[in-house]
């Protein structure tokens, strides 16, 4: 959180910090250099048709590529005048950038920076488990953050937030909101090439640490206008930022156009997501996406996604991360204050300001110490606090975008008016969560025979994960406890029930007060006991009908019936999405790696390729199982469908698991040779559940629905 004091505004909720705010290292290299080229015969000077009296420099050609200096045009093509993108560049008809940017003073294109933390534990090679050593139901719950669940209870997640704040500030200097994933987010990515050996673990650590330095600048430079603001991105239940690797298909690293090609056919291009990439290549600095959309309310396209901001391994630092972030935001645009007129501005020390491809003489207006934050002037592309009239109250403002977290107590622009941004065109529909009505028929579900699971209570301890969890709430099973006293006048308790799923629905209720405890009933007994007032139930049954009360002291109550969606079976021959029937989560093929042996896990749901799969039928009413991110199968380890087995990629033949679906209480059940089913193992790759084979004994984890794409 930001060092400085700013005023507490009334309808303001403010974060929670675990701790005071600790200044990071943004600075690798201060003198960020804008958009890289050229004046030359290749430039055009035009006027912008709605604002005379603004210049913008047309491209008849591209520059010449620089490689050593990572200015590669590649993909890219010159907008003509008039166009969309006129003064930078297009990929396609919506889809524009400012270029390739160059390396600032320290760091160099071929030259990779070294890790800043120490490496994270490399993930091992999934074994054959115990064939009795079947994880419990509370075990898998307790990843998620949630509480203990005994027979058929539920288990609470509650949001890292407590009570009324919108969203805390973690141990680990970045904001969590909600459940982490859902809405809006920032998602950061590490890439690699197929066949070349993945860094992830050696820059895990670093890279969440460069993240929560762009978090730093971001509400650093929000305190100068007084206010604050902080990166939306996606995080774990540990509230740490949630970095994904992804595998490339050869060759896809070596141009951003092939690059955001790849990215969209693995189906990392959804309307609410800016993906933030560490590409471990060496072809860029760093380069982004933006929309030209200089529209100031929320229906603004660069309110929307997807856009794409990549930062190379010889450039990997919190300010250029930053510096491409804020471009795929929507800065800067053609006609602001300061305008360069390439895509650029003018008026110097700035993280986006600097020469650039159109000659002109840069202003110093800004002391070198604002070098590592956002708009000098605050009259470009991001103001808390514009003045009414100006520019920025008029026209885009990157403060406003709903991408960052804002009211953590400064002063604060209202929310602009407008619709929802329009959705940008993608190369896959996003997934529907309604069954599918595709010609080709369900698999067959036969009646379960699973027993149901065991009354015996399950101890609280939990087990050790990759990452430590953070101290901002607490979920703990067992009878309720009268913790807080009751206010002395009776508090209006509301309880709203949404976002209902097969498995879960979403609970938010009114503050008794500010300091008090509550205990969660469902279906008249307690599962959990939170200081939030936000949280998710997870491992409900489908299709449903819960009665649930939320309870602190004597003199608050708040009751709501809540109603689950029934689980869906997917089509033959259709893709789907396979979601776990206790944590929503999905079926993973680890960072969609191409080789064999890659194990399939559990991940929080986030639709790309790697996790939606089609059922392949294979004779006798069994199915072969394939992945949509890389035509292959799923089978078991060694080709052994024995208890214990790990589920993982193979070829499509002789190993690849035949699969026939059973009707369970939670959804289905996906049971193969020797009646075993898929479900979630005691062991993990990386920070991830492996999914194994496993003898069907009714747990809430071994049981599925499927999600349509």
């Amino acid at each position: 959180m930001s060092t400085h004091r700013r005023p507490v505004l009334r309808g303001h909720r403010r974060a929670v910090s675990s701790k005071p705010h600790r200044l990071l290292p943004v600075a690798l290299g201060l003198a960020l250099l804008g958009v890289g080229g050229v004046v030359g015969p290749s430039v055009v000077e035009n006027v912008v048709a709605d604002r005379p009296d603004s210049h913008n420099l047309a491209l008849s050609s591209l520059p010449k590529d620089k490689p050593d200096e990572g200015l590669v045009y590649q993909g890219l093509k010159a907008a003509k005048a008039g166009t969309l993108c006129a003064g930078s560049y297009e990929l396609d008809d919506v889809t524009c950038s400012h270029g390739p940017d160059e390396a600032p003073a320290g760091l160099k294109v071929r030259q990779d920076v070294t890790p800043v933390t120490a490496k994270a534990p490399e993930p091992q090679q999934p074994a054959r488990e115990s064939a009795t050593d079947v994880p419990a139901d509370a075990e898998i719950a307790r990843d998620e953050g949630g509480s203990a669940l005994t027979a058929d209870a539920p288990a609470l997640v509650p949001d890292a937030a407590p009570g009324e704040a919108d969203f805390i500030m973690g141990a680990h200097d970045v904001a969590c909101e909600g459940d982490g994933r859902s809405g809006k987010r920032v998602q950061v990515l590490y890439l690699h090439a197929a066949g070349a050996p993945s860094r992830y673990t050696d820059f895990l650590g670093s890279i969440r640490l460069w993240s929560s330095g762009v978090d730093q600048i971001f509400d650093e430079s929000a305190g100068e206008t007084g206010g604050s603001r902080h990166v939306r991105f996606v995080t774990t239940p540990q509230c740490r930022v949630d970095v994904s690797e992804v595998e490339l298909p050869g060759g896809k690293l070596s141009s951003f156009a092939g690059n955001i090609d790849a990215l969209r056919t693995l189906g990392y291009n959804r309307t609410d997501r800016k993906y933030l990439i560490f590409a471990d290549a060496n072809v860029y600095c760093g380069i982004a996406t933006y929309v030209a959309d200089r529209r100031p309310g929320l229906g603004n396209r660069n309110n929307g996604g997807p856009s794409y901001a990549r930062v190379d391994a010889g450039c990997w630092s919190s300010a250029m991360a930053a510096h491409e972030l804020t471009h795929s935001l929507g800065a800067t645009l053609i006609g602001s204050p300061n305008s360069s007129g390439a895509g650029g501005c003018l008026d110097d020390h700035d993280l986006l300001c600097g020469p650039d491809r159109s000659g002109k003489p840069v202003r110093t207006a800004c002391p070198k110490k604002h070098e590592t934050r956002l708009d000098c002037g605050h009259d470009d592309y991001f103001s808390t606090n514009p003045k009414p009239g100006s520019y920025l109250d008029e026209n885009w403002n990157v403060a406003r975008s709903e991408f960052l977290l804002r009211s953590d107590g400064g002063d604060d622009i209202p929310d602009a008016g407008g619709p929802a941004p329009d959705p940008v065109p993608s190369a896959s529909t996003p997934a529907d969560p309604t069954p599918s009505t595709s010609g080709d028929t369900a698999p067959p579900l036969t009646d379960s025979g699973d027993a149901p699971p065991s009354p015996s209570v399950i101890p609280g301890e939990t087990p050790p994960v990759e990452e430590p969890s953070a101290p901002v709430t607490s979920s703990t099973p067992g009878p309720p406890r009268e913790t807080v006293a009751a206010p002395a006048d009776p508090v209006q308790a509301v309880l709203e029930v949404r976002d209902a799923t097969s498995s879960s629905v979403r609970l938010t209720w009114s503050a008794a007060s500010a300091q008090a405890t509550y205990q969660v009933w469902v279906g008249g007994q307690p599962v959990a006991t939170t200081k939030a007032t936000r949280a998710r139930l997870i491992g409900l049954k489908p299709d449903a009908k819960y009665q649930v009360v939320v309870k602190s002291g004597p003199k608050y109550a708040a009751r709501a019936a809540a109603e689950t969606a029934p689980a869906a079976r997917p089509a033959q021959n259709s893709w789907f999405t396979l979601t776990n029937a206790l944590t929503g989560g999905a079926a993973d093929l680890y960072a969609a790696r191409a080789a064999t042996g890659t194990p399939l896990t559990l991940s929080g749901t986030d639709d790309d390729a790697q996790q939606q799969w089609k059922l392949v039928p294979a004779g006798r009413n069994t199915y072969t199982m394939v992945s949509r991110a890389t035509g292959k199968c799923v089978g078991a380890l060694d080709g052994k469908a024995v208890a214990g087995a790990p589920l993982v990629q193979v070829a499509c033949g002789g190993d690849a698991a035949r699969w026939t679906l059973q009707a369970s209480v939670y959804g289905f059940t996906l049971r193969t040779t020797g009646d075993l089913v898929a479900g979630v193992g005691e062991q993990r790759f990386g920070a991830h559940r492996v999914l194994v084979l496993q003898t069907g004994n009714g747990q809430r984890h071994q049981a599925w629905s499927a999600v349509p794409d």
